[in-house]
């Protein structure tokens, strides 16, 4: 029997040109996905390190897959391990590198919401602060709040061209009295309940900052609290007529620390686009800046990108070329 031309064995599918094409490149890509034996032998020895290496380097050669498995070779435990020991930059960028191979955050291994917030807060980029516009007299408050914690919060006064503009910063101290009862020692030792008034000072300050290019406005307190009470002559009780508490200029200073301490807090999660990217801590600072303004954690690898900031920052971290800063 002879078969009709254009037909088909039973059981067995005409191959088309344009089939043939697509199992072609379904071939391709399942090739193009699988590991090489040298990333196999990465992946079967766990080295955390090195996986990451490779992993980036196959993101760069477009082969997301292969990346992913990759880090996948790194138990979630070694992974901890490795981020425990680094400083708070590099720790930062191991999050952000081991996201970026496995696609997502929450995805192992990888760093948990909380670990990657408190490492952004101890991260302490140099920024600089200042008004929106030159002023002849530096804000008083402000300075003087630098003074007590702008070392330790890595932020220092620029009054011609700040990365943060800040606003004039207003204080104010209140003192607010009660009367009420407490237990007050007497000549022997023995607690005696007496009169007393009940001191509260609260130091208040208030400011302007530009944040994520938004003016928000913050606000901080610093209070002490103290008693006092009339001498008891008959319980042998002296006088104790004056609160022990620091003096109003000093509640301000601490109150004008605790607003820059505040605005650290907020610019932890969004470092300002002009952050110095000289060093690892402002590179990794950088990265949190792009997705903080854009809303992708590899918006170094973007259009909105410096990229010559970015290659810098690649080789200051001795990262694959192409890799970006990848934000956790």
């Amino acid at each position: 029997m002879h078969r009709a031309i254009g037909t088909t064995h039973p059981g067995k599918q005409r191959r088309t040109p344009r089939r043939a094409a697509a199992l072609a490149a379904a071939a391709c890509f399942s090739c193009a996905h699988a590991l090489t034996p040298a990333q196999q032998a990465l992946k079967k020895h766990g080295d955390c390190a090195a996986l990451l290496d490779a992993a980036d380097l196959a993101r760069v050669q477009g082969n997301p897959e292969a990346a992913r498995e990759l880090v996948r070779g790194c138990p979630q435990d070694r992974f901890l391990a490795l981020v425990a020991v680094a400083p708070p930059a590099e720790a930062l960028l191991l999050c952000g590198r081991a996201r970026a191979a496995v696609g997502a955050r929450g995805e192992k291994p990888g760093c948990e919401d909380g670990r990657v917030a408190e490492l952004q807060a101890s991260l302490h980029p140099r920024i600089t602060i200042g008004p929106p516009n030159p002023e002849p007299v530096p804000d008083p408050a402000l300075t003087s709040a630098l003074g007590v914690v702008g070392a330790d919060l890595n932020f220092a006064y620029d009054g011609e061209d700040p990365m943060v503009m800040v606003g004039w910063l207003t204080d104010s101290v209140e003192h607010q009295t009660t009367a009420s009862y407490a237990g007050v020692p007497d000549a022997t030792g023995k607690r005696r309940s007496v009169p007393v008034t009940q001191h509260r000072f609260v130091a208040r300050v208030e400011g302007q900052a530009e944040l994520g290019g938004k003016t928000r406005t913050l606000r901080a307190s610093e209070e002490a609290r103290d008693t006092t009470w009339e001498a008891v002559p008959r319980l042998g009780i002296p006088a104790k007529p004056t609160p022990q508490v620091p003096s109003e200029d000093e509640l301000r200073r601490r109150a004008g620390a605790a607003w820059l301490r505040l605005l650290a807090k907020n610019l932890a999660n969004a470092p300002p686009l002009g952050v110095d990217t000289t060093d690892r801590v402002g590179c990794v600072a950088y990265a949190l800046a792009q997705r903080a303004d854009t809303g992708d954690p590899d918006a170094t690898l973007g259009p909105s990108a410096d990229a010559d900031r970015v290659a810098s920052c690649e080789k200051i971290f001795g990262l694959t070329p192409g890799s970006g800063i990848p934000a956790p």
